[in-house]
């Protein structure tokens, strides 16, 4: 009989993994392994001698022990995080080597997690203002508006973008963690610094996730936000954002990336109209005026137009022209506008 070396065996059952997450186990077992001075194979030899001993069942527990005994070593050593990676990565091995450990529930990892609130809308400006090139600035402002893993908005590429109008685009993926299905939007906050960027490859971010990742955790060290918030914050800021706007879990997730029961890819269109009318929700420069809204507006301007003399028109209105309404994201600033107009004609007429 040919005997399965334990550590090839198991990275063949990983191959449903993305490569990062296979990188990741693989160095925290290997540190497992060493700490215990054994070989996998050893390992799994072990545990075979345990579950044939019929003495005291105690003496069964040997590497359940010594797990429980590397986890309360690493505590100081990893973030909480790092430590159910760990864990994870040490139970994957014996499971998918069909030797199982029997630990229990209280033997998990247990605390806060570092890295896990939401930023404010005034920290990811912060964050922004912080960023010295148009390409983290895109990057961030992507994230943002997405809600995409740095794995997936690193693979997005320019050949593959869905215009939607006004600003918005789309792309369809499979994502690289959990190979689904995904239909991420960016809004025009995002698309306009999009614009700017030179198309040096077809992938918009040519950059792997790990070296994004690092740039965007010095930035947010360098920039002075308070602790707490890494580069994955800004997928849960979309995430928050939109569960604010009352778009539903199951539609998030299909924009994020994260696995549904069930995907239904002919409502596209409707996903992508929630996602709009959530827009402003994600905006972090002020709301987002529509087409409807500058009409709206342009029409008083006109009703304006007809209460003033031509001298007056010319003197206070030459400069409120379409592209002026354009800029003015704020309705309000509009308004503003408008009574200022109206407070003139009064004063000479």
């Amino acid at each position: 009989m040919v005997k399965i070396d334990a550590m090839d065996f198991w990275t063949k059952q990983l191959s449903n993994k993305s490569s990062e997450t296979r990188r990741i186990y693989t160095y925290y077992f290997q540190n497992f392994a060493k700490w215990m001075k054994k070989t996998p194979n050893e390992l799994i030899e072990m545990k075979k001698q345990t579950l044939e001993h019929k003495g005291d069942r105690r003496e069964n527990m040997v590497l359940e022990t010594a797990v429980k005994q590397y986890m309360e070593e690493v505590k100081d050593k990893y973030a909480f995080t790092s430590q159910k990676l760990v864990y994870t990565a040490i139970l994957s091995f014996f499971d998918l080597n069909q030797y199982p450990l029997q630990m229990k529930r209280g033997d998990r990892p247990s605390g806060d997690a570092i890295g896990s609130r939401i930023p404010e809308k005034k920290e990811v400006v912060t964050l922004i203002n912080a960023a010295k090139s148009r390409p983290k600035r895109a990057a961030i402002l992507l994230l943002k508006d997405s809600g995409l893993r740095l794995s997936d908005a690193v693979r997005l590429k320019w050949s593959e973008i869905q215009e939607y109008g006004e600003g918005f685009w789309g792309w369809k993926i499979i994502t690289q963690k959990r190979k689904v299905k995904a239909l991420p939007f960016v809004g025009p906050e995002t698309t306009q610094a999009l614009s700017q960027l030179k198309r040096k490859t077809d992938r918009i971010f040519p950059i792997t996730a790990k070296n994004l990742s690092n740039q965007l955790s010095l930035l947010i060290r360098e920039s002075g936000i308070e602790k707490g918030l890494t580069p994955h914050g800004l997928r849960k800021y979309f995430n928050a954002e939109l569960q604010a706007a009352r778009v539903t879990k199951e539609w998030r997730y299909i924009m994020m990336g994260k696995k549904v029961t069930a995907y239904d890819e002919n409502r596209h269109r409707k996903l992508f109209q929630a996602y709009k009318q959530s827009y402003n929700q994600l905006r972090i420069y002020g709301a987002l005026v529509s087409t409807e809204e500058i009409e709206t507006l342009q029409k008083r301007i006109e009703e304006l137009e007809q209460l003033i003399t031509p001298d007056i028109k010319k003197k206070h209105l030459e400069r409120v022209t379409a592209e002026t309404l354009a800029e003015l994201y704020d309705p309000k600033k509009l308004e503003a506008k408008i009574r200022s107009i109206m407070k003139k004609v009064k004063e000479e007429a």
